[in-house]
């Protein structure tokens, strides 16, 4: 009911005839495509295996060269690895103090343009305007 694409109603032989006949009804008056199937191998041995496409065949060249240049040196030792690490630290240690010093002149600054804008506080004096007479 209320469907536009249903052509007719179910007669009222419909509705009393058992579930087995309506579905037989059913069955004749609707047609289906043909059936498909297909096979998946799942060995591999013996079709070679084949990337989608070139691109993922090989890795850009840049990454090649340094896959080769890793293949070629020598893995870093202990002693190296602890020298990247302490660098790496102090950077990082050295990148904190530059956002802190900069928090710290962005809050005076945002204290000192409060402090002068309202004419209350503890300001100099000299920074201050003087009312005209």
């Amino acid at each position: 009911m209320g469907c536009s694409s249903s052509k007719t109603a179910p007669t009222i032989d419909d509705i009393k005839a058992p579930v087995s006949a309506r579905s037989n009804t059913m069955a004749s008056s609707k047609a289906y495509p043909a059936s498909e199937a297909f096979t998946i191998p799942l060995d591999t041995e013996e079709q070679p295996e084949m990337p989608l496409n070139e691109t993922l065949r090989q890795p850009p060249k840049r990454i090649q060269q340094i896959m080769q240049e890793a293949a070629h040196s020598e893995p870093p030792t202990l002693e190296e690895l602890k020298d990247k690490q302490q660098k790496a630290e102090q950077r990082r240690q050295e990148l904190m103090q530059q956002k802190l010093e900069t928090i710290q002149k962005n809050t005076q600054m945002l204290m000192r343009g409060h402090m002068e804008g309202d004419g209350s506080g503890e300001g100099n004096p000299e920074d201050r305007e003087s009312p005209q007479p």
